[in-house]
């Protein structure tokens, strides 16, 4: 089993799952005692579907960008849970890169080519990714990284897709501001999906393909085993 954790926006999720299958999903509201939290709220989560942490195969980690301190204490509980659990691997997600995977069957559906992914820097700007979709069923991978990630405003987006030599029609975007985005470029698809922020849904779901389809986890430029932080900015900037 899989269970995957969240917090690069307001809320603190976790969803489980068995291979492909999504056996629950929550999300708890925090302001300043994330730290506090997680970990009963892992368990009592677990408890609630009659399972342990000696049952979980696979932690899977949402590890920004976002809040350092955010970041920094969903990191700290779960290694701190692996150490106490040395049967159990650990994945860390580009939040990102799991926001495009909430996004993927969407874009799939459009026939679209790539999707963008935002998530509120908190400095008026945002963190932004783009990703092609792989359509190949012979390539393990869900989407490629075309670029690495940025810190943009909101309008800035159309010289950024320009710049990217990308036309709007192919493109899905999910994420921060995707209601201004909408406005700003008529002809942009934008997600439907009512939560435009990461959560361990997408986290969790991105690690069960990785894992379903053998894939080395530190050569797709989203993923790795090793728990770290995906900083865009330096820490003392970044912190909340």
């Amino acid at each position: 089993m899989i269970i995957a954790i969240e917090t690069s926006s307001n809320d603190f999720s976790i969803t489980l799952l068995n291979k492909d299958d999504v056996i629950d999903h929550t999300s708890v509201s925090f302001t300043n005692e994330l730290s506090e939290i997680i970990v009963p709220t892992i368990k009592n989560f677990l408890k609630d579907n009659s399972i342990s942490l000696k049952n979980i195969s696979f932690f899977s980690v949402g590890c920004g960008p976002g809040s350092f301190t955010g970041i920094r204490s969903i990191i700290s509980a779960s290694l701190g849970i692996k150490i106490s659990n040395n049967h159990i691997n650990t994945i860390g997600i580009n939040s990102l890169a799991g926001l495009a995977m909430l996004a993927l069957d969407e874009a799939k559906k459009l026939n679209l080519k790539y999707i963008i992914t935002s998530i509120d820097s908190k400095k008026e700007d945002l963190f932004l990714q783009l990703f092609k979709i792989n359509y190949h069923k012979n390539i393990s991978l869900p989407f490629i990284v075309i670029k690495d990630i940025e810190t943009i405003t909101i309008e800035n987006l159309y010289n950024y897709i320009v710049n990217n030599n990308l036309i709007t029609k192919d493109i899905l975007f999910i994420g921060h501001q995707s209601n201004i985005a909408k406005k700003l470029i008529g002809d942009l698809n934008v997600s439907k999906k009512l939560k435009q922020y990461p959560n361990s849904l997408g986290v969790g779901k991105l690690t069960s393909c990785l894992i379903k389809n053998k894939v080395n986890i530190n050569k797709t430029n989203f993923a790795f085993v090793k728990l770290k932080p995906v900083y865009v900015r330096f820490a003392q900037i970044n912190q909340k």
